[in-house]
């Protein structure tokens, strides 16, 4: 699986600055066991490609590879990790949705909830939290991809409680933005 080759090769990557990390979703015996989280149209995804942009503005993008999605911080807020003036911030919708802000634009949908992360490391990995965990639901033909939630905010019995696994990212910003 080309998903999974990718994030074997980012978690063998050495200690990273300034808190960056990609996450992997850890449910055995299911079909998200070690599944890249990824960024796609304001929202995360387990089974999608990670979406990015950089302008032709931009002299040399090279810098934003914007094949992974790479987030920063995580005590108590959390952001994704870009180049774009602003940053961008990660957010769980009304709708439970974990999602991120559009590049150059604060915009948060009222009722959204911007803090309750928590990130421990040991031995390599680390674990991101959030207040009432995280789920993962699969699309209407319940198959992938599979779309992340804050926990508690899904009747949908499909859907997969996990542990978000954290591995640290070296480089510069992950994309110049995700999209």
């Amino acid at each position: 699986m080309k998903t999974f080759a990718a994030a074997a090769t980012l978690l063998a990557a050495a200690p990273a600055a300034l808190g960056q990390f990609v996450g992997l979703s850890v449910r055995s015996a299911s079909p998200i066991h070690y599944g890249s989280i990824n960024a796609a149209g304001s929202k995360f995804w387990i089974g999608k490609e990670t979406s990015s942009y950089c302008p032709s503005e931009v002299v040399d993008c090279a810098p934003y590879p914007g094949n992974v999605t790479v987030f920063a911080g995580g005590d108590p807020t959390l952001g994704l990790s870009t180049a774009v003036p602003g940053g961008q911030q990660v957010y769980i919708a009304p709708d439970g949705s974990l999602s991120f802000t559009q590049a150059h634009s604060a915009y948060i949908p009222e009722g959204s909830v911007t803090d309750g992360f928590t990130t421990s490391q040991s031995s390599g990995f680390g674990i991101l939290s959030w207040t009432n965990g995280f789920i993962a639901c699969p699309s209407a033909n319940g198959t992938f991809p599979y779309q992340v939630y804050g926990g508690g905010y899904s009747n949908n019995t499909a859907c997969l409680g996990f542990d978000f696994l954290t591995s640290n990212y070296t480089g510069t910003a992950g994309a110049w933005q995700y999209a």
